[in-house]
């Protein structure tokens, strides 16, 4: 059921909405890699993941400025973010560093790589005030490449819904 709740957010947030475009400012933290393959035995993530990791950061904040957005600037945040734990490890982290960065709310991901066929795109949204989870969505992929890696965070942004708590949070 929370997978519903962070759907419901995206989808709020790419939807044009009176009122609410530009009010809640939305920080978008990179996405990371869970790599359980056993693909790179030494645990480095190739040049490949690295850019796609880039490129659906980018793909999404592009969806929700789109949509009239404000996005917080978190470049001046770099090194924090790069000393961050992983999602997976200390899902508030992002969230805080989000909120002493003026964002409402902070939407951070990560990829799970299974196997190179097998993955999933997961996208966790919290209250940047408080770094409390407010819902989270995942979708399985076929294929490590760049299409499929960017389907995955389009259909979560773009096919699902948010559920109340999320909703609420962006009309503060």
């Amino acid at each position: 059921m929370a997978g519903w709740g962070i759907a419901l957010l995206i989808f709020a947030l790419l939807m044009p909405t009176p009122g609410l475009a530009g009010e809640t400012r939305v920080a978008v933290l990179p996405f990371l890699l869970r790599d359980t393959s056993m693909e790179h035995p030494s645990g480095r993530m190739d040049e490949a993941e690295r850019a796609r990791l880039a490129m659906i950061t980018a793909e999404l904040s592009s969806m929700l400025a789109a949509r009239g957005m404000a996005l917080v600037d978190l470049a001046g945040h770099r090194a924090e973010i790069d000393a961050l734990q992983p999602p997976w490890i200390c899902p508030p982290c992002g969230a805080r560093l989000a909120g002493k960065s003026g964002a409402d709310v902070a939407i951070t991901g990560f990829v799970h790589k299974v196997s190179t066929l097998i993955q999933s795109v997961m996208i966790i949204v919290y209250d940047a005030s408080n770094a409390e989870m407010l819902g989270n969505a995942s979708v399985s992929i076929r294929g490590n490449t760049d299409e499929a890696w960017r389907r995955g965070v389009s259909f979560i942004a773009e096919r699902q819904r948010w559920g109340p708590r999320v909703e609420a949070a962006l009309q503060d």
